[in-house]
């Protein structure tokens, strides 16, 4: 710092280099008096208005960062759909080091963690879908880079391949359904094949969401698995009435007779549809396990429920339904899934048809 001298007054002056632009700047403040005592205070001044606020990233942790998100999530979402996300995020934050300073995050040092799993890059996919939501995050709060953009997906199978994997073909769907010994899960398979409800909507169903008057399946809740509990369904769109057509019918009439049958025999009261003969509602992963191992050996390739309800959407397809009723079938409001197995679907039956008449002769001329 110096002083000069400016009529009755002192002026004084400082340099020092921008830290934002890198550039040589000035300061100064203006002194009645060119005492010690001025030019001490004339340096907090200058001091003061040197000393610009670095913009840099907070020492937040990755596990910092998800603890943060998870609790704005749950402000905002359902505890179940909360709770999902999260125990996705546990693996992820662990596999990239829960002590890892988001500010040091690199993309290339994100998908390298990744990789070294050796998972299957579907799932690897998934952790990122996950990750790269909790990253957008951090960034619109300050709390880590803006790398979420830079992060692509692993290459997976072609589109065409994975939208065959999420249906069954009606052989393959006869010979799974004959393949399946145990009658409750052969049932409840039957049920989301023919209604398109989700796995815990089902495993929800009571016996008055049975309509059989009016030919009606409501679904109004679904259990949830993450918790063991019955919750609200996953989306408003979600809440919906299922029309019974005559296969469905019949198997509903079974199902509501054989869940009053079970439950005078075995002495409990309530009105779950699927449940054992305690009482206790089947769950979700118990059916799945039976699913996935029952398939492999029948069809020759491991299916989750979800895929039943792809299934529908198929049938319907090749029924001739339009995609309007199989999307409101489903509670969907908008998916991109559903459509393009309603288009796969339909263009092969189109291709089909086309066969049918390729070759035919009619009159010879």
């Amino acid at each position: 710092m110096w002083v000069e001298k400016r009529g009755d007054k002192y002026l004084a002056v400082d340099r020092f280099i921008d830290p934002m632009t890198g550039k040589r700047k000035r300061v100064s403040v203006i002194m009645d008096k060119n005492t010690a005592q001025s030019r001490n205070k004339a340096k907090e001044i200058l001091h003061a208005k040197k000393t610009v606020q670095k913009i840099e990233q907070p020492k937040t942790t990755l596990k910092d960062l998800e603890t943060a998100y998870i609790a704005y999530q749950r402000k905002l979402y359902k505890e179940s759909t909360t709770k999902r996300n999260e125990i996705v995020l546990n693996v992820v934050v662990e596999i990239l080091g829960s002590d890892t300073l988001c500010a040091r995050l690199t993309a290339g040092m994100i998908l390298s963690a990744l990789l070294s799993t050796q998972k299957p890059n579907v799932t690897l996919n998934s952790y990122l879908t996950r990750l790269k939501a909790m990253l957008r995050w951090g960034y619109q709060h300050d709390l880590c880079p803006d790398i979420a953009p830079k992060l692509s997906a692993f290459p997976d199978k072609s589109e065409r391949e994975k939208i065959s994997d999420k249906f069954l073909e009606k052989d393959e769907l006869k010979k799974l359904l004959n393949g399946m010994k145990v009658e409750h899960w052969q049932n409840l398979t039957r049920l989301l094949v023919l209604s398109g409800l989700r796995i815990g909507e089902a495993l929800a169903l009571n016996y008055d969401d049975i309509d059989l008057v009016n030919r009606l399946i409501h679904v109004t809740k679904t259990f949830d698995r993450t918790t063991g509990t019955i919750t609200t369904p996953k989306t408003a769109d979600s809440v919906r009435d299922v029309y019974m057509q005559k296969e469905l019918y019949r198997l509903c009439r079974k199902l509501l007779s054989k869940a009053k049958r079970q439950s005078l025999e075995c002495g409990y009261q309530n009105k779950i549809v699927f449940c054992d003969m305690t009482g206790n509602r089947y769950t979700y992963d118990v059916y799945e396990k039976y699913l996935r191992e029952n398939s492999e050996k029948i069809i020759g390739r491991k299916i989750t429920s979800h895929v039943m309800r792809h299934t529908m959407t198929s049938l319907f397809a090749e029924a001739g339904v339009p995609l309007d009723v199989i999307a409101r079938r489903l509670g969907h409001h908008d998916s991109r899934l559903t459509r393009d197995i309603y288009l796969h679907c339909t263009q092969a039956q189109q291709k089909k048809d086309h066969d049918a008449v390729k070759n035919v002769v009619l009159v010879g001329i």
